[in-house]
């Protein structure tokens, strides 16, 4: 039987779905914004079609990787205490 003075276990925080795709959504008008910054920009180069697509696919996985990635790191800092 456990301990009654001992605290409960916490849960582990979890990522929603709609937490996952307002972050996505952010990073991608802020990837959009900077896009239009650097095409205004005089002398920019023209970028091929295909590189936008394959932003458009690997942003949201990068978003997940770097998520994945925090809780991680804040998993480990929790356990070293």
């Amino acid at each position: 039987m456990p301990d009654p003075e001992s605290p409960p276990p916490r849960r582990p925080f979890q990522f929603t779905l709609g937490t996952l795709l307002l972050v996505t959504a952010l990073v991608s008008v802020l990837a959009a914004a900077l896009g239009g910054l650097l095409r205004r920009r005089q002398g920019a180069f023209e970028m091929p079609p295909g590189f936008f697509v394959l932003m458009t696919i690997a942003a949201p996985v990068a978003v997940l990787i770097f998520l994945s990635l925090a809780q991680s790191l804040l998993r480990w800092l929790n356990r070293r205490r």
